[in-house]
């Protein structure tokens, strides 16, 4: 796999879904929409001679790349006899300036014309390596009249994708061959990506890409070495393990609720050990009252939730939800748990109602703002791809031993498995957030046990990784759901 780096725009199409694994040509430029979708018409104004405008325009979220011109179209109901001002109010994390992330064209006032329905602004955005996060820029219009209307902006940062993990060669038996022989493997992954430019631990190829120490996330030796505390994890990857407080751990802590993945700039929401549900009352004719034993572990390995959308995330009909005894479950007003899944029951003032389900997990993670974030969706088909490593999951024989495909010294706790519990139900599949196109009932999930990508139906019990990004929440809702896997 080539070392690509993507537009921020790119991995966010990825990341909502909207188009398809591996594409090679994922550069989209966001602009205007000319449908009138998003129209808001609230802004009004008034000029010398007392008419009333209102103005419109597309107000839906937009994401512009970086080096490209995204143009803003303002129109009037009526035609003015003189002209009619609007003031322009810029707030957000982009700097403004040539040498920075934007100009704008106008950048105090947006003016109509005498005689003119149409005007609009241009904002042109440059080119920045240095710059890896995504910067906000909010643009409000106000009339003298009527309520100020607001268009949120997102300038790209440069986001890379992760190398899916293999640094062997294969001849079709063996999965761990370890160097060339004559350029005989040379159009192998294994050649090619981060996992031979960054990390100084990888075989240096015959034909294919080579070590580069100038490299931003190059990998030292520290780095590699999994007894040494600034560990960063196998191959191209570089995970850092988080307090629930926000702050960076050593990779020998035990103690981390969250791994921030320094390639991708995700972070992910880690499971716990095991946690058995267990129903206490022992009258028969009364419900069942299920209890965790461990009353605060809402996260276990071990609870499974069928599909919903969440606040943040997740298009469409998605599951149901029923009521005790109707097909499927909620936890119990008290003691909020059931037979698959539970929540702390210690935390009040939830404004939105808690259901097992994959949506309803999301928003408690959001509510508690694990390691200090308050954005947690579940992961689109590419994000839990991406944290993946491949070579753990080629040879079909070492899956006993490994479990998954996840990093070990990152995704589990000692002393259990926090991704695919030990127990009689060890269930390898996570939901992401993608539904499967032109079937409401089906959601795209990913085996975590051999890496592959597998319809299940929205009704079915699987498991919940979130992830977190700097994305606006706002970027999180699109108006429909075009999601879709393709080979």
């Amino acid at each position: 796999m080539h070392l690509k780096k993507l537009s921020f725009l790119a991995v966010l199409l990825l990341s909502l879904g909207l188009t398809g694994c591996g594409s090679d040509n994922l550069d989209t430029v966001s602009s205007d929409n000319s449908d009138g979708s998003g129209d808001t018409s609230d802004n009004m104004s008034d000029n010398s001679d007392d008419t009333i405008y209102t103005a419109s325009g597309n107000f839906t979220p937009k994401i512009i790349q970086r080096g490209q011109t995204f143009t803003f179209n303002y129109y009037l109901d009526k035609t003015p006899d003189a002209a009619v001002i609007y003031d322009i109010d810029i707030v957000g994390t982009a700097i403004q300036g040539t040498s920075e992330d934007y100009t704008i064209s106008n950048a105090s006032t947006l003016t109509f014309a005498k005689g003119s329905t149409t005007t609009n602004l241009t904002i042109t955005t440059y080119q920045k390596e240095d710059v890896y996060d995504a910067r906000t820029l909010s643009l409000t219009f106000t009339g003298n009249t009527g309520e100020p209307a607001t268009i949120n902006l997102l300038i790209s940062g440069n986001v890379y994708l992760n190398d899916t993990g293999i640094t062997h060669y294969s001849d079709g038996s063996s999965f761990d061959i370890q160097t060339q022989t004559n350029d005989k493997y040379k159009q192998q992954d294994a050649a090619y990506g981060l996992d031979i430019i960054i990390n100084s631990a990888a075989t240096e190829p015959d034909t294919g890409d080579s070590k580069d120490d100038t490299k931003q996330l190059y990998k030292n030796a520290f780095d590699v070495n999994p007894s040494d505390s600034e560990y960063k994890g196998k191959a191209g990857f570089r995970f850092v393990k988080m307090h629930d407080n926000g702050m960076a751990l050593s990779a020998s802590s035990t103690n981390h609720s969250c791994v921030k993945d320094e390639v991708t700039g995700l972070i992910w929401q880690v499971k716990s050990t095991y946690n058995t549900l267990s129903n206490v009352e022992l009258d028969p004719t009364l419900p069942a009252n299920y209890q965790m034993a461990d009353a605060r572990r809402y996260q276990a390995s071990n609870f499974s939730y069928p599909w919903k959308a969440s606040a943040l995330s997740g298009v469409g009909p998605g599951w149901q939800n029923g009521r005790v005894n109707n097909g499927a479950f909620i936890p119990e007003d008290n003691l909020l748990a059931n037979r698959n899944c539970g929540y702390n029951s210690g935390f009040t003032g939830r404004d939105f109602d808690l259901y097992c389900s994959s949506g309803s997990y999301a928003n408690e993670t959001n509510f508690l703002k694990i390691c200090g974030q308050s954005n947690w969706v579940v992961p689109t088909v590419e994000q839990l791809r991406s944290i993946i490593n491949y070579e753990k999951v080629t040879d079909y024989a070492d899956l006993v031993a490994n479990k998954h495909g996840l990093d070990e010294t990152f995704f589990d706790c000692p002393p259990g498995d926090c991704v695919i519990a030990n127990n009689s139900l060890q269930d390898p599949l996570y939901w992401t957030s993608s539904s499967v196109k032109g079937a409401e009932g089906l959601a795209w999930c990913i085996n975590l046990e051999n890496g592959a990508v597998q319809t299940c139906n929205k009704r079915e019990y699987h498991k919940v990784l979130v992830v977190s990004s700097n994305v606006p929440a706002e970027f999180f809702n699109p108006n429909s759901d075009n999601s879709t896997v393709t080979d």
